[in-house]
């Protein structure tokens, strides 16, 4: 009959190790790039409810048109224009 040959060389050891050490950084590298996943995509979902509002804005302003002016500006004898001074300060 025939035995098994003897494990206590260490190489196979030595090479598990390795592969351990090896899966485990692999997994620690999965689980960083899918926390960056979510991290990026709640960012996109932020960005994305911003860009609703301003559309939003930008159609609500459309919508109510220009705003009127109930003065208008004349010209005097030397082109100049004349009107309201209301406020001198800056």
């Amino acid at each position: 009959m025939f035995g098994l040959a003897p494990t206590s060389s260490g190489l196979p050891s030595a090479q598990l190790s390795l592969y351990q050490a090896k899966l485990q950084q692999a997994r620690r590298e999965a689980a960083q790039a899918q926390a960056q996943v979510q991290s990026l995509e709640a960012q996109t979902e932020s960005a994305r409810q911003q860009a609703a509002q301003a559309q939003n804005e930008v159609r609500s302003l459309e919508g109510k048109g220009a705003p009127r002016s109930d003065t208008q500006t004349t010209l005097n004898s030397q082109g100049e224009t004349t009107g309201r001074l209301l406020n001198t300060q800056a």
